[in-house]
């Protein structure tokens, strides 16, 4: 019989259980304990793990925030009368959000290894998980960012206890399937390649630095990534100067952070993780200054360079700006929010309305 089991720290979970659960994740237990303890504001995290015997055979990280429901409401227009509303009666539309998944990274990362017994193992983690929300006050629970590889498996476990499927933000993956940078260029189109090429020229006089530690960086970093997500219409994590410090330091060999300075000012940063196989894009960050040089897509060619150098096959590009991302050949990679509320009503309600939180990405990158 399998046991369910909670715990408030990752560190109640070896790494070697925890990773043996994932078939080579790069977000994997040295990530999450880092971001565990980068200090986020507003956030609690838990883990669940399913044990046959003393085998841990399931695991999944879960957090619980303040989340406002207009987040993701579309159109645009009903967004911002919602909006409105909240300024008035901000208890309106905020809910005590639990959610299976991780703040911090774009896939659900729910970890079973023993295949054989996975419809039993997920519905362990599952009520492992409603429970232990329930007890902490969570409100809303979801499961952040299903993929299609989850889907099968997921979506019937899931519907057994009323969870609602929301369109999440898909993420943005570039395969590197081409032998060098002007046959990539090639599969652009001409006036993107026109434009990448103008583009390009603004690189001269930018220092490009490779690093894995921000000594003497680490205040015009933040004051980039404020910036940055200023402009994000859609943010639910704010990141600390600990997440990009710990994210570095705790994987060694398997994280830089790509500098862009001209006279010794940053401006322009891009944190990223890799193995042998796929480069993560986790936060890129930039002010008016690095806006002006385009540094944006300067940093976009120099990580397909680097791809092409070390043998990577995929660049997972992010969940944001895909009007860009789509015209310089990504492909976009479904994800879904499954949704309940503890009250039955109050659910039987988001699955009415479910259309309306559904994430709109092209709109939203234009």
């Amino acid at each position: 019989m399998l046991e369910v089991r909670v715990h408030d720290t990752l560190a109640g979970i070896a790494p070697d259980d925890w990773d043996g659960c994932f078939d080579g994740a790069l977000e994997d237990h040295a990530y999450h304990l880092a971001v565990e303890r980068s200090g986020l504001a507003g956030f609690r995290f838990f883990y669940v793990s399913v044990l046959d015997g003393q085998r841990v055979v399931g695991v999944a990280p879960a957090f619980l925030t303040s989340y406002d429901l207009e987040t993701t409401l579309d159109p645009p227009e009903l967004r911002r009368a919602l909006t409105q509303i909240k300024t008035v009666a901000p208890w309106v539309l905020r809910a005590s959000l639990a959610a299976l998944g991780s703040p911090c990274s774009e896939r659900a990362m729910l970890g079973i290894a023993d295949a054989s017994r996975a419809p039993e193992i997920a519905r362990g983690l599952r009520d492992g998980f409603l429970q232990a929300a329930r007890e902490r006050g969570g409100a809303l629970m979801a499961v952040k960012d299903l993929v299609e590889t989850d889907r099968a498996l997921w979506s019937p476990v899931l519907a057994e206890r009323g969870f609602g499927v929301v369109s999440g933000l898909p993420i943005a993956c570039l395969p590197i399937d081409f032998p060098d940078m002007d046959a990539y260029l090639a599969r652009l189109s001409h006036a993107t390649r026109k434009d990448m090429r103008r583009k390009l020229r603004s690189r001269e006089g930018v220092e490009i630095r490779r690093v894995t530690r921000l000594d003497g960086f680490e205040e015009p970093l933040m004051a980039l990534y404020r910036a940055t997500r200023e402009r994000a219409e859609m943010v639910l994590e704010e990141l600390t100067p600990d997440y990009f410090r710990r994210v570095l330091s705790t994987k060694p060999g398997r994280a830089f952070c790509m500098l862009y300075l001209r006279d010794g000012e940053l401006l322009a940063a891009n944190l990223l993780l890799h193995d042998d196989t796929t480069l993560i894009d986790k936060f890129f960050v930039m002010g008016e200054a690095g806006r002006a040089h385009n540094l944006y897509f300067v940093s976009w060619f120099d990580n397909i360079e680097w791809c092409l150098d070390n043998g990577i096959r995929v660049f997972q590009a992010g969940q944001a700006a895909y009007a860009n991302k789509l015209r310089l050949g990504c492909q976009l990679v479904r994800t879904d929010m499954a949704v309940t509320h503890r009250n039955a009503l109050v659910s039987r309600v988001l699955k009415r309305l479910s259309p309306l939180f559904a994430a709109d990405p092209v709109g939203d990158a234009a």
